[in-house]
């Protein structure tokens, strides 16, 4: 789409989106103060992120729905992160039972895409995850450490965080995207205190520095979020009617040494009109969309400055952006989204067997599922997430 015309389009439909909600329209003194603002403190991504470093030990950076551009960003990050001295990418997307696979993949003489396949899939099929931009991601790590690891530079590692499923305290027809399932299927604990464990006797006790890659339900550090109908109806942990992420947990421990960054994407709406809400109902959007001159990619503080007092009252969490995220990263612009590319026949037929056990959706894990099966749920799943800004109404 033209820029000219998108911009155009997204403000009207940002128009519409807030007059839906009973929302004034949008004061022009307030999108021109935040474009100034953007345009005298904004900063590279890949920069920013890297900065963080200089205060915090662990950096959250999280994202709900995957892109081919998010995708592209987290493998220049890997290599940023190396750089300014970061040696460890922790990632939901992966789990600690493959950690050996992992190690052995990013360590490689050769990068070995059947190995890395392998160490995302036992996460990556719950989810219908299993895309090129993210598998490289792994490569991205690998080729950092056969271009610069040596005897003084220790390898970078990818840690996985999420841990295997317990399918053997379930029956084969149960039904797994069911909330009554999880408590055996998690046999060691909720996800988000498994993952925040991880991080501390990795990273914190020994020291080290991390990048987290995860989902936005597991990146915020001082925000509990309330529960979303549909991404919380499983596998979720609760306390006093809000959902304790990973960054959640850590933050309980180590504070501030912890920090949040957001990929700029829709944030969770409570389903009356939809599930999805424009960030600050549409104020951030509307600031990119009239000023041609503001860089994009873009990178900024959401907890100073206007940026800090952005609400969101159409979100379900109904809070401003700088209780959300220490910073904010605006990659691309809603009608600019592609989808991640689905890898080619992601279960080979020979282990379409041990995939349906893995599988949550209840079609996948049939006896009568094929390779084609699974082939055709990721692709629709990516095709939800380039069309996902369009859910917003």
């Amino acid at each position: 789409m033209d820029r000219q015309l998108g911009d155009r389009a997204l403000l009207e439909r940002i128009a519409m989106y807030r007059h839906r909600r009973e929302l004034p329209p949008i004061q022009p003194t307030l999108v021109r103060e935040l474009a100034e603002w953007l345009t005298a403190h904004g900063a590279d991504p890949l920069s920013y992120v890297c900065d963080l470093f200089d205060r915090h030990q662990v950096v959250f950076v999280g994202h709900h729905t995957p892109t081919r551009r998010v995708g592209l960003f987290l493998q220049d990050l890997v290599a940023a992160a190396f750089r300014c001295g970061v040696n460890i990418v922790a990632m939901e997307y992966a789990c600690v039972d493959d950690q050996a696979r992992l190690d052995a993949v990013v360590t490689g003489p050769t990068f070995d895409e059947q190995l890395a396949r392998e160490s995302l899939l036992r996460w990556g099929i719950r989810h219908h995850f299993a895309y090129r931009e993210y598998l490289d991601v792994l490569g991205a790590v690998w080729e950092v450490n056969r271009r610069f690891a040596g005897e003084k530079t220790p390898p970078m590692r990818v840690l996985g965080l999420d841990y295997d499923l317990d399918l053997d305290a379930v029956t084969d027809t149960a039904d797994l995207r069911s909330s009554f399932a999880w408590p055996h299927l998690r046999s060691r604990g909720p996800v988000s205190a498994h993952m925040s464990e991880v991080l501390l006797r990795e990273v914190i006790e020994p020291g080290h520095r991390a990048l987290v890659l995860t989902r936005t339900a597991h990146a915020m550090t001082r925000l509990r979020r309330l529960p979303h109908r549909v991404w919380d109806a499983f596998d979720a942990e609760m306390s006093g009617g809000h959902v304790v992420g990973a960054a959640n947990r850590l933050y309980e421990v180590i504070a501030d040494r912890a920090v949040t960054v957001l990929i700029h994407e829709p944030l969770p709406a409570d389903g009356e009109l939809c599930d999805y809400a424009l960030v600050a109902d549409g104020v951030v959007d509307a600031a990119f969309a009239t000023n041609s001159n503001l860089a994009v990619p873009l990178a900024f503080d959401v907890d100073r400055g206007p940026a800090a007092r952005l609400n969101c009252a159409s979100s379900l969490d109904r809070q401003p952006l700088g209780a959300l995220a220490t910073g904010w990263i605006y990659l691309e612009r809603d009608y600019e989204r592609r989808a991640p590319t689905p890898l080619p026949e992601p279960v080979p037929a020979v282990h379409v067997e041990n995939a349906r056990r893995y599988a949550l959706d209840p079609a996948l894990r049939c006896e009568r599922s094929t390779a084609l099966d699974f082939a055709a749920a990721v692709s629709a799943s990516a095709a939800a997430a380039e069309l996902a800004w369009t859910q917003v109404l």
